[in-house]
């Protein structure tokens, strides 16, 4: 997890990003490059690479490792050729495959980014050479967005499997920041959702959507959706489909601003001599909110002028 709160690492990140708050003076430009490792052919990866490579202003490349390892099995070598002075990685398995293949190199530091629920893959664990961009908003902006759209909220509500509960301890420190009280219910296996749903469902105000590969499969979405407005239940998401599925509000990070936040993340790793363990996972700088406008009024949720105008988008269907 982040050693730092968030708000501090955002500012910490923004006095970086515009050389403030080091000592140490500028690098020299490096003449090997920055490897880009995509997990596959995604275009949403490919886009983040384009977008990156024109950001930072230094020498790239990109490598694919198309989904699976032994796809290539040379292209551990093939970077490492390269004599890359880091790699950005870009997907679970990319961040994954860069933390093993450096296992020996930790002279080379891996910035990763689009790693949703991050905590589950280890990635900080046994490697001084890793840091990254959470794909998630901190719990805490996510309450704090949440009580913002539904200000009577106090008692929320989430389903989370092993894979999540590093982020459970997390959301339990920042819900009482806010005053809020989680209501978690642990479960192992999809199937059970529905039932575990039903089982704290009464006793909650809002329903917090994890995103948690282990239990949100899309016969589970679609039957929250409509149990949500069966209920009349104020469930918030992290993905803005969700908010087109019927979810009333998802809180997930702005996809544009990723890439200039990596590139300034590199840009101190590389010429202001910052060290990956000292930045470790940031949360994302830029939020995005979309609000389902018609199912908030089938929950009888009244949004207010002030939150409607802090929305990214409103969707009314």
């Amino acid at each position: 997890m982040p050693g730092k709160h968030p708000l501090l690492n955002n500012l910490i990140f923004l006095l970086l990003a515009l050389g403030l708050g080091t000592g140490s003076a500028l690098a020299a430009t490096p003449s090997d490059p920055i490897a880009i490792l995509l997990s596959d052919s995604d275009e949403v990866y490919q886009k983040q690479a384009t977008a990156f490579s024109e950001e930072i202003e230094l020498k790239t490349e990109i490598f694919n490792l198309q989904g699976d390892e032994d796809r290539d099995p040379g292209l551990k070598d093939k970077i490492l050729s390269t004599k890359p002075v880091l790699i950005y990685a870009l997907g679970a398995k990319a961040a994954y495959a860069a933390k093993l293949w450096t296992q020996n190199h930790q002279e080379i530091p891996v910035l990763f980014a689009m790693v949703i629920n991050w905590q589950r893959y280890n990635l900080l664990e046994g490697s001084s050479n890793m840091a990254g961009i959470a794909a998630e908003m901190a719990p805490g902006t996510q309450f704090a967005n949440m009580t913002m759209f539904s200000p009577t909220v106090k008692r929320v509500g989430l389903l989370y499997s092993s894979y999540s509960s590093a982020l459970l301890v997390q959301a339990r420190k920042e819900a009482a920041l806010l005053g809020l009280e989680l209501v978690a219910e642990p479960l192992e296996h999809s199937e059970d959702f529905q039932r575990s749903f039903k089982k704290i469902s009464g006793h909650i105000d809002a329903f917090w959507v994890l995103n948690d590969p282990v239990l949100y499969t899309l016969e589970n979405l679609d039957w929250l959706e409509g149990r949500c407005l069966k209920e009349k239940l104020f469930c918030v998401g992290q993905s803005k489909n969700l908010a087109k599925l019927g979810l009333t509000l998802t809180v997930n990070p702005e996809m544009t601003q990723i890439s200039i936040q990596a590139a300034a993340i590199a840009k101190n790793i590389l010429l202001r001599g910052q060290k990956p363990n000292e930045i470790r996972v940031m949360e994302p700088i830029g939020t995005q909110l979309l609000v389902n406008s018609k199912t908030a009024t089938r929950i009888g949720l009244i949004l207010s002028p002030q939150a409607l105008k802090m929305a990214t988008s409103v969707i009314d269907r």
